[in-house]
């Protein structure tokens, strides 16, 4: 088994100095006899700001590329990557404050898996998918309008300087109409899981499947 270890640090504007990810990449026989067909697996730690979206986003973007998919799969898990991470940072920060993201992938066949666990607390998929503004009129639904923005108001480290930040939800909706699968679990301190958030829960572990075409 081969395991590649990668620790890419990026400057920042923080007093506590530069950021780091580290990167690990393994291939696993995926049978003894068929040393041929691998199971490629690889996992990063993300610290909570968002100036590191960008440094996941590439990183997913050289691993579709080395197993060559089409231009649109490569796009499509980027953004899938991008938005799931995102919405892990906004999460834990807001909860915690310091503790970083783990983004795993795995890649068999045709199929990319991806799953992010943050410390967010835990949330319900379909709280996120029905909070939109509402009302009766123009006046009520601006009254909403701006309560929804209100309450999505967050502040979160960019490049190490905390900035005020809108979470609208949308990332899970552009997530669901690319992948195949979308999955979320909840942990808690202990380690175990469950499909549903309790008093106990310390974040969520939102996983995808998505189906990718060779170029």
């Amino acid at each position: 088994m081969k395991v590649t270890v990668t620790l890419a640090q990026f400057e920042t504007n923080s007093p506590a100095g530069n950021l780091e990810i580290m990167f690990c990449d393994w291939a696993v026989p995926s049978h003894p006899v068929e040393k041929n067909k691998q199971i490629k697996r690889g996992v990063c730690f993300i610290p909570a700001d968002l100036s590191a979206v960008a440094h996941v986003r590439l990183y997913i973007e050289s691993v579709a590329k080395a197993f060559e998919l089409s231009e649109q799969s490569i796009f499509e898990l980027s953004l899938v990557a991008d938005e799931l991470v995102a919405n892990a940072i906004l999460a834990s920060y807001a909860k915690t404050g310091a503790e970083n993201i783990v983004l795993k992938w795995t890649m068999r066949e045709n199929i990319f898996t991806l799953s992010v666990l943050d410390y967010g607390g835990g949330f319900r998929i379909a709280e996120v998918f029905e909070e939109i503004p509402r009302g009766e009129d123009l006046a009520s639904f601006l009254r909403s309008l701006k309560e929804y923005r209100e309450a999505r108001k967050a502040v979160i480290p960019l490049n190490g300087a905390l900035i005020e930040h809108l979470r609208f939800g949308r990332g899970l909706r552009i997530i669901s109409n690319l992948v195949r699968k979308l999955d979320i679990e909840f942990h808690d301190a202990d380690g175990s899981t469950a499909h549903a958030p309790s008093s106990t829960t310390v974040g969520s572990i939102v996983t995808v499947e998505y189906v990718a075409e060779a170029a």
